[in-house]
């Protein structure tokens, strides 16, 4: 082995995919060589993209690795689904180079209670909550947060 393959290797992680086939039995898709910089979310999108074509499709990945890898100060991918809120971390927060893991990959759509929704201007709020102090003028209220804090 070369010393560049050796540094290549350092930075890379091989995902094996496999899909359920129709017998619930585990079928090898793909061999995915990624880097470390990526989130899962990316590599999720990615998978995505070559086993289905359809919109707001996600990619749930189910941990079948036989070892589990765990590094001193870093998160580790247990067996099982991965959590959604596992998706915007990066590959490098949970594993070092040169490791092999195995999953099962299934299409489904995302919850609709973690789709996001836009959000309303922090400044938008202010005013509606201003708008309606205003018209209760009848008595005095104090207000704690229209003073700003003296420490």
């Amino acid at each position: 082995m070369s010393k560049q393959e050796i540094e290549l290797n350092k930075n890379n992680v091989i995902f094996k995919i496999y899909t359920l086939g129709p017998n619930k039995d585990n079928i090898f898709y793909k061999d995915y060589t990624l880097t470390l910089d990526l989130r899962i979310s990316e590599i999720k999108k990615q998978i995505a993209n070559d086993i289905s074509n359809g919109e707001n499709e996600y990619v749930h990945l189910e941990n079948i690795t036989e070892r589990i890898y765990k590094d001193f100060g870093k998160l580790f991918f247990e067996k099982g689904q991965l959590p959604i809120t596992l998706d915007n971390y990066k590959l490098e927060q949970f594993t070092n180079g040169n490791r092999t893991y195995s999953f099962i990959a299934t299409i489904g759509v995302l919850p609709k209670s973690i789709i996001k929704k836009p959000n309303i201007e922090s400044s938008t709020l202010k005013k509606l909550i201003h708008e309606e102090r205003k018209k209760k003028t009848d008595e005095f209220v104090l207000y704690t947060d229209e003073f700003p804090p003296l420490s």
